[in-house]
């Protein structure tokens, strides 16, 4: 009879051993890797951002103003002239009937109410060669009318 020392402490304590070794190996690569990782998102953010070239060169809307005096306006041809302030250049805008006028304290006013003369901020849109006006506001010293202080 041949006596084979087992000893079962010894294989289960190499097996836990083993796998406490692994199971702590793979806990401290994550925690190394998590500095890591929020260190490149951080640089990531850093990073500044270049518009792609069909951004640029895209022909989106852009928001524009004019000031000037008011040259003429023909509301049945939904044109409207207005000169520049030091009167080198006259700027050509399509109207419509919604665009909002309103004065420099805020007042809402008709297009109609528009006279040459008038002193104008004209807010449009400029889509390559069109131009869209979305506000116009009547600056002091125009035709607008005057509010009376309440007596």
């Amino acid at each position: 009879m041949v006596l084979t020392p087992s000893c079962p402490t010894t294989v289960t304590s190499r097996t836990v051993v083993t796998s406490r070794f692994l199971v702590g190996f793979f806990v401290a690569l994550s925690l190394l890797g998590l500095p890591f990782r929020a260190t490149l998102k951080a640089q990531e953010q850093r990073r500044p951002k270049v518009p792609v070239i069909s951004k640029i060169t895209s022909g989106g809307p852009t928001q524009q103003a004019f000031t000037g005096i008011v040259k003429s306006i023909d509301l049945e041809s939904e044109v409207l002239n207005v000169d520049n302030v030091n009167g080198k250049s006259t700027e050509i805008f399509p109207l419509r009937k919604k665009i909002r006028v309103v004065t420099a304290d805020g007042d809402k006013l008709k297009l109609d109410k528009l006279k040459p003369g008038t002193n104008v901020l004209v807010y449009y849109e400029q889509r390559g060669d069109r131009k869209t006006v979305t506000q116009i506001v009547v600056l002091a010293g125009g035709a607008a009318k005057k509010k009376t202080p309440p007596s």
